[in-house]
């Protein structure tokens, strides 16, 4: 069974739902569209890492990418930015001071990857806008508050609160888990970015902040709580939650003038072979696309069985009756890539490429879930030096 909330007004929030037992799991296909309304102001605190790992190319890269952000930036809209090392400094909150900040910015010292994000979050207050926070960082969080389910906890309660994080691996050296999680948990995407590509990260991204249509999205089935960053006009997102004991589908929108909350009531387990099970047949391969992709090898033998996985994930999402779907033909060319990389590492092992391969995968498997940004991302090969 297929139930499709169709909105009372063109300016609702659409939602359709599909729920199916796939492989022993009874799960449920969320699918959320926003609406064209007239564009949100938004605000954003960009968080740059300047410790000493930074020192050099890095830093003049990212100096270069913040100016240009803040240049492309909607002209109503606040920008903050950050920068912190083993201590924390606010470089401006109007465009003219961080210019000026960012211009004279140094690097020295270690990362106090949490106190630079929790001062982040401190100065998005306005909750009348959309808040988007970009950490970037290059290296391992080793001052403060480290721990990444603590900080993963902090990113979703940031997010609970309407602040939403979207995180930058630059270079070789970050915590791969932890800015992924972060980003995920905080209801944001991440991103690994090799030197040279961190301006066209940003322009992507900017692409979607710039007129948002909400404040941001709330789901809840049972006791899975998901948070989502506001919304680009027409903008659609896409879940896969367990039912579990679920009865009702919570979603609320906030906007401006309050939250809009819809509770829908799960439909029965569509038939298996209906195409209700298999929208959600897809999407559980999607995300076991996913998960593979972000696997790293630690042998030329595990290389090799990855890269057997891979082919044969391939073969079921190229069989499977709806698998022409933009994300679809999407994820069969990344697995592509990454089975090629895997044959690679299989003939000959090196752990700074399986290492690059893995950010690759991880960064591409964070933007699954949003179709629009996922068809602007393209896979690359990582493996050569």
């Amino acid at each position: 069974m297929n139930r499709f909330a169709k909105p009372k007004q063109p300016s609702e929030l659409g939602l359709r739902i599909s729920r199916g037992v796939v492989g022993g799991k009874d799960l449920l296909r969320v699918e959320l569209t926003a609406p064209e309304r007239p564009p949100l102001t938004p605000d954003l605190a960009l968080v740059l890492d300047r410790s000493g790992s930074m020192a050099g190319a890095k830093l003049q890269e990212a100096k270069a990418a913040a100016l240009a952000l803040l240049e492309a930036f909607p002209e109503r809209g606040r920008v903050a930015v950050v920068a912190y090392n083993h201590e924390v400094e606010v470089g401006g909150l109007d465009r003219e001071a961080a210019r000026a900040y960012l211009e004279a910015l140094k690097a020295s010292g270690r990362t106090a990857l949490h106190a630079g994000w929790r001062q982040g979050i401190l100065l998005l207050g306005d909750r009348t806008r959309p808040r988007f926070l970009f950490l970037l960082s290059d290296g391992l969080a080793n001052e403060g508050l480290t721990d990444l389910e603590a900080l993963a906890r902090e990113a979703r309660e940031a997010a609970r609160a309407g602040v939403y994080t979207f995180t930058l691996g630059f270079g070789e050296g970050y915590d791969r888990a932890l800015l992924a999680r972060m980003a995920r948990e905080g209801g944001g995407v991440h991103r690994y970015v090799a030197e040279g590509e961190l301006q066209g990260a940003l322009a992507e991204e900017l692409a979607f902040l710039k007129g948002p249509a909400n404040l941001g999205v709330r789901v809840a089935l049972g006791g899975a709580e998901v948070h989502l960053a506001p919304f680009a006009p027409k903008e659609a997102r896409v879940l896969l939650l367990p039912v579990e004991e679920a009865r009702t589908l919570e979603v609320e929108e906030r906007l401006p003038g309050g939250a809009v909350l819809y509770r829908l009531p799960l439909p029965g387990p569509a038939p298996e072979g209906s195409e209700a099970w298999r929208e959600v047949e897809l999407e559980a391969l999607l995300a076991e696309g996913g998960r593979l992709l972000e696997r790293e090898a630690a042998s030329a033998a595990e290389a090799q069985a990855l890269a057997e996985e891979a082919k044969e994930l391939a073969l079921r999402l190229q069989a499977h009756p709806l698998g022409e779907s933009e994300r679809t033909l999407s994820l069969l060319q990344a697995l592509e890539g990454f089975r090629k990389a895997m044959e690679r590492l299989a003939a000959r092992y090196e752990a700074w490429a399986s290492d690059r391969v893995a950010r690759e995968g991880t960064a591409y498997a964070a933007h699954l879930s949003f179709p629009q940004r996922l068809a602007r991302l393209k896979y690359r090969d990582r493996t050569k030096a």
